[in-house]
């Protein structure tokens, strides 16, 4: 397979033109879609945050020398803990045992807040949001920098989309009365950012689309 780098780049800008004002984090997990440009620093070096699936992906990306901001989309395991603060790595965050052992080993972390808003697999559901908040408020070491959630019918289903952004907006507004360290809010992958303008957030997850595949 060859990638056409230029075209990749010229992707990007086009999709910087159609989102406007808000910041693109690419979606660059298994090997960026098997394109492995998430292998070349000089591409990837040009966005100040990056989306990763799983904590391995994120050492990789540190040990080619990527220093900026790095996100894993996925909750994590316990296990991984050590690897997220070793590498400086920010994660989702929707598990409660998870959150627990945190703040039992006092580790210093940064994380975006996932909320369940209807696929019913991960995040944090809009009425156990805020006991959930008093938890991380128990310690000083985590900093929430980020809320977000997936349009996961996008492309296809209105009616569910909608109801999915009118929890998202319930649980951002939640969220930032309880934190001022929110840098980002995002809700779109591909299909959101085509088809939807949430009116809240301030960053975008391209993934496929980058590669028009």
């Amino acid at each position: 397979m060859e990638v056409d780098c230029k075209a990749f780049k010229e992707n990007i800008k086009n999709i910087e033109n159609y989102v406007k004002d808000k910041q693109i984090m690419p979606v660059i997990k298994a090997n960026a879609y098997g394109t492995h440009i998430n292998k070349r620093l000089d591409l990837i070096n040009e966005f100040d945050i990056v989306a990763v699936a799983m904590i391995d992906e994120a050492i990789d990306l540190r040990k080619i020398g990527y220093k900026k901001e790095i996100f894993i989309l996925n909750q994590p395991y316990i296990d991984d803990i050590k690897d997220i603060m070793k590498y400086n790595i920010t994660i989702g965050l929707s598990d409660e045992s998870f959150l627990d052992e945190v703040i039992k080993n006092k580790y210093k972390i940064k994380v975006h807040l996932e909320i369940e808003t209807g696929m019913n697999r991960t995040g944090i559901k809009l009425e156990e949001l805020n006991n959930f908040i008093e938890k991380i408020k128990t310690s000083s070491k985590i900093k929430v920098e980020g809320v977000y959630t997936h349009l996961s019918s996008a492309d296809y289903d209105e009616e569910y989309t909608n109801r999915q952004l009118y929890i998202f907006q319930k649980a951002v507004n939640i969220v930032k009365e309880n934190f001022d360290t929110i840098k980002y809010v995002h809700s779109s992958a591909s299909n959101g950012l085509i088809n939807y303008d949430d009116g809240i957030s301030n960053l975008v997850r391209p993934g496929i689309i980058m590669y028009r595949i």
